[in-house]
């Protein structure tokens, strides 16, 4: 996946082809609200999204039925869950990507749908 050098971090606050991973979330464990965590917007494309990246934005979005997404400030958008696996969210010009997170022991997975691994964010012409 393209890294877009923007990190984002989701968590769920209240309500709850290759490159498949194993989390199982369905539409109704990721409608809710979320907090996600973003690092400082740059145009460096090479930013490693890991727990050493600072996070300094947060904003929090409130995914409604059926594709409706409303942030902390009243803008309105859209989301789309991607699979089962994790969801986009398109708000005030910026795109919010984030697989759903899991943990895995020896063959045995646990879905963590109320969380996200390290995601992307731009704006929808794909840069900062």
């Amino acid at each position: 996946m393209l890294n877009i050098g923007y990190c984002l971090s989701a968590l769920l606050l209240a309500v709850s082809v290759s490159a498949d991973t194993p989390a199982n979330c369905s539409y109704e464990e990721i409608r809710g609200v979320w907090e996600f965590s973003e690092s400082v917007r740059t145009a460096n494309r090479s930013e490693k999204c890991d727990l050493t990246v600072k996070l300094v934005d947060k904003i929090r979005i409130e995914l409604q039925y059926p594709n409706t997404a409303v942030d902390h400030l009243g803008n309105r958008g859209t989301w789309t869950l991607i699979y089962n696996q994790g969801f986009e969210v398109i708000i005030n010009d910026r795109k919010y990507f984030a697989f759903s997170d899991y943990k895995q022991v020896g063959t045995k997975v646990t879905s963590i749908c109320n969380q996200t691994s390290a995601g992307w964010s731009h704006d929808v012409l794909g840069n900062n």
